[in-house]
């Protein structure tokens, strides 16, 4: 028994420089979706880490079936019932992090969905941390980068499913930003990437809840990293500068104004909703300044 465990963890070993060019499984879907048993055994759980790695491929399929039913699906699940050992989520880190910043080679799927599955690392890392301070903070530049970088906004469409860049990125800040092994230096950045998103520049229309998306990382990170009543007051003023309304608007300053909505009532809902007297006093009334000027 001994040998054939030793046998089976050469075999997963086998198959991670390989897991980026492997096809997607997808005639065995069933059985993938099986594949995580309440009692498996040792054999089982070493086989679960090769077809992780094999799932990770599913990211960059076209069918939304197989790129978020399958892949993303499998991968998050398997991620928060703490199936997948340290190495495993390691070896998908080095492998999508790359997709982040690549060419684009998917009809725009491939790094939206590699940015997800790394919030679903980036979770684990923020409950069990397995990731070094440098490769964290490694994380988080590639993570700023890519919010502050996408330009396909795409969101959902019929037959396509979703790309949704700018939400799947700020899922991957917010996990981030919920992290206690990140500084306050780290909030500011992820502060800073935010902001390059709120208003897409007014060139696109949110209309899939990217702006509550982009809340939380926002949210969390004035929360952590203990950003003052008047910086984040001049972070709100500055991130929504382009959005305040004029006499004669054109069409792009209407879409700012829609989208700085868009963030902004989540952010209001949020705090007004809080506990944390503290934070609401801290945070709430830059809010509810903006919303007023907006109007």
């Amino acid at each position: 028994m001994r040998l054939r465990l030793c046998n089976l963890i050469l075999l997963a070993a086998s198959v991670v420089p390989l897991a980026a060019q492997a096809a997607c499984p997808a005639a065995s879907a069933t059985q993938l979706r099986d594949a995580l048993k309440p009692e498996a055994s040792e054999a089982e759980l070493v086989m679960l880490q090769a077809q992780a790695l094999q799932l990770a491929s599913c990211l960059a399929s076209p069918d939304p079936a197989l790129r978020d039913g399958l892949g993303f699906e499998l991968l998050s699940q398997w991620m928060r019932a703490k199936a997948l050992k340290p190495e495993t989520l390691q070896t998908l880190r080095e492998s999508l992090l790359p997709i982040l910043s690549g060419p684009d080679v998917s009809q725009g799927f491939h790094a939206p969905f590699a940015a997800l599955a790394l919030a679903e690392i980036a979770r684990v890392d923020r409950l069990q941390p397995f990731l070094s301070p440098a490769q964290r903070q490694d994380l988080l530049e590639r993570a700023c980068a890519y919010l502050a970088g996408v330009q396909d906004r795409r969101g959902f469409i019929t037959g396509e499913g979703w790309r949704h860049g700018v939400a799947h990125g700020a899922d991957l800040l917010m996990q981030l930003s919920l992290n206690a092994g990140l500084d306050a230096a780290a909030q500011c950045r992820i502060l800073q990437a935010v902001a390059s998103q709120v208003l897409a520049g007014g060139a696109h229309a949110y209309q899939f809840g990217e702006g509550q998306r982009l809340a939380r990382p926002a949210l969390f990170a004035a929360w952590r990293g203990d950003v003052s009543a008047d910086d984040w007051q001049q972070w709100l003023s500055s991130t929504l500068a382009a959005a305040m309304p004029k006499a004669n608007p054109d069409a792009a300053l209407l879409v700012r104004m829609h989208n700085a909505r868009e963030f902004l009532w989540p952010l209001y809902f949020s705090l007004n909703e809080s506990r944390d007297e503290a934070l609401k006093a801290r945070l709430l009334p830059a809010v509810r300044a903006a919303m007023q000027q907006l109007g």
